[in-house]
């Protein structure tokens, strides 16, 4: 009984629930959520737009910039290093004039120029002075028997190279270091030394003690030592005679000096000392006014030297066989080529001016030095250049070259 009642009761629970539920349902509409959507403002967009990254423009150099630069008569003024008038001492107003007349790109001293250390001092300065571009200033400062200013210092000149030649090895290095200072304080920067000829013929008077020896090793070490001694002193150092004086009678002061050999005698001996001072670094190599009769492969690079080719006399002064097949070429010698002085009589007495400026530049040399008259030396090479000789380029390889040294002064 009391079972029933309490289902009885739980049933009308429910129907009142449900009665209750539908009456809320009726009444009130469902409430449905709707999630409310904000609209963010994108941010702004920024139209950024980066500086262009300009490239910085090359640094002309030096040699670039003066190659620009210079006129024709400039780069050809470049070439030739005249000595100064006789007895010249000092850059007056009777010198000028002929400075003015010709861009010359250096000079050369001898004892007649040289009073004293200061007359020097002012000399050189003056000189750079007047010119637009820096002048390299030689002189041949050998010690011994060749030897311009040595006498303005105490002790004199230095040794000759013979006597250094039988010293300990490295006792050239420490000469060349003397010579050196004492040219820098006068103002000269280069020196034509040293010698690397081998003085292998006892009656050869011109070369004699002027060599470190009488063989190729001793030679060798000695012009090596000579080159790194100078020019690690800030002195440019210049090799002479190639392809060697050293086994000859003659004098090419005086007349053609003759080399009786071939060119594996030329490899096996005389080519030695040259090859040691280029590879020290030799910033110059002199040739010089020699003919070898047994040696041939010379060009007639203008038309007078056939004749002189036949008959096997053609100076190497005038050979591109000796200058670039074998000195530029075969030894890799990329420094300048500078001529033995121009005005010696081994030339003089056969060629004219204009020819043997012309002749040796054709060849492959860098620097004409002392052209009898300088004014017809340049005048050769203007006139060369404008009948189709040679061209800008072959005159812009040799004054860049002096150029580059240049730039070190």
């Amino acid at each position: 009984m009391i079972k029933l009642l309490g289902v009885i009761l739980f049933a009308l629970l429910l129907a009142a629930c449900a009665n209750c539920t539908e009456s809320i349902l009726d009444d009130e509409p469902p409430i449905i959520y709707t999630p409310q959507i904000i609209e963010e403002t994108p941010p702004p967009v920024i139209s950024y737009e980066p500086e262009p990254i300009l490239e910085p423009e090359p640094e002309i150099s030096f040699v670039d910039y003066w190659l620009e630069q210079l006129t024709l008569e400039e780069k050809i003024g470049q070439l030739i290093m005249p000595r100064l008038p006789w007895q010249t001492t000092e850059v007056n107003a009777r010198l000028e004039p002929w400075l003015e007349s010709i861009p010359f790109g250096g000079f050369i001293l001898f004892s007649d120029n040289v009073q004293s250390i200061e007359q020097v001092q002012a000399l050189t300065a003056s000189l750079q002075a007047q010119a637009r571009l820096p002048l390299l200033i030689s002189t041949d400062e050998e010690g011994g028997r060749v030897s311009r200013v040595g006498r303005l210092f105490d002790g004199g000149a230095t040794p000759p190279a013979f006597e250094i030649g039988r010293m300990s090895l490295h006792y050239a290095y420490d000469i060349a270091m003397i010579n050196a200072e004492r040219l820098q304080l006068l103002g000269i920067n280069m020196n034509l030394a040293p010698v690397a000829d081998i003085w292998s013929n006892p009656e050869n008077a011109v070369i004699g003690n002027r060599a470190f020896g009488n063989t190729a090793d001793t030679v060798a070490s000695r012009v090596a030592d000579t080159v790194r001694g100078l020019q690690d002193s800030g002195i440019f150092a210049t090799l002479k005679h190639f392809p060697g004086h050293g086994d000859t009678y003659e004098d090419s002061h005086y007349q053609l000096a003759f080399h009786n050999h071939d060119i594996n005698r030329f490899w096996a001996q005389e080519a030695l000392p040259f090859i040691s001072g280029i590879e020290a670094g030799v910033t110059a190599v002199m040739p010089g006014h020699i003919s070898t009769p047994q040696v041939g492969g010379h060009s007639a690079l203008l038309p007078w030297m056939q004749p002189w080719i036949d008959s096997g006399n053609l100076p190497v002064t005038f050979s591109d066989f000796w200058l670039q097949t074998i000195l530029r070429g075969e030894m890799g010698f990329e420094g300048l080529i500078i001529t033995d002085g121009l005005e010696m009589r081994a030339l003089t007495d056969h060629f004219t001016c204009g020819q043997i400026a012309l002749g040796a530049f054709l060849a492959g040399a860098d620097i004409l030095l002392i052209p009898a008259n300088p004014a017809e030396a340049f005048q050769a090479l203007l006139d060369g250049y404008h009948n189709g000789y040679f061209d800008m380029e072959r005159l812009n390889e040799s004054v860049r070259r002096i150029l580059l040294l240049k730039e070190l002064l």
